[in-house]
């Protein structure tokens, strides 16, 4: 019985239990080293969403190991296109007088990665992500309460957009 626990034992360290964080999978589909990254289409009437957006994901792709953005998009491997196709702020919470407190503000993109030379879709995908930000009586800082949100949706955006792709491989 000793050696059979034995036996049990030095399986279960050995074969673990599959887990590996996020951003470690098997990576983007075989022979995809580069990517494009155009402009995301903004469909929304939120003005200069695409910049933010387009500017967050190139930095995350940029900064991470395992494929490297192109700027010229003939000689990349796959191209990353992606569009904003909602977003939404409204209010969250109320005070007194019936007063907003709070906004939360979504942003929704779908994304897709295809092969450059062929067109071939490797991956689609829709993410979305929101934040909340207190009011304020100034409507300038209002506007800056805003833009700091929309500044945290993006990168978080960004990063779950990585992984997803880097994951799903």
């Amino acid at each position: 019985m000793p050696a059979f626990l034995s036996l049990l034992l030095l399986v279960l360290l050995t074969t673990g239990c599959g887990y590996q964080p996020l951003g470690r999978g098997a990576g983007l589909p075989e022979g995809v080293e580069t990517v494009y990254i155009p402009v995301f289409e903004n469909r929304t009437l939120e003005p200069f969403l695409e910049n933010q957006i387009t500017r967050d994901v190139i930095e995350e792709f940029s900064r991470r190991e395992g494929v490297r953005v192109l700027a010229a998009p003939q000689t990349a491997d796959a191209r990353l296109e992606g569009e904003i196709t909602a977003f939404q702020a409204a209010p969250l919470s109320f005070g007194p007088e019936d007063r907003i407190g709070q906004y939360r503000v979504r942003v929704t993109i779908a994304v897709t990665l295809r092969r450059t030379d062929t067109g071939l879709v490797l991956w689609r995908g829709q993410l979305d992500w929101s934040e909340q930000y207190p009011t304020a009586a100034d409507k300038s800082v209002q506007e800056d309460n805003e833009q700091a949100a929309i500044r945290v949706i993006s990168r978080r955006l960004a990063e779950n957009l990585y992984m997803r792709l880097h994951d799903n491989f």
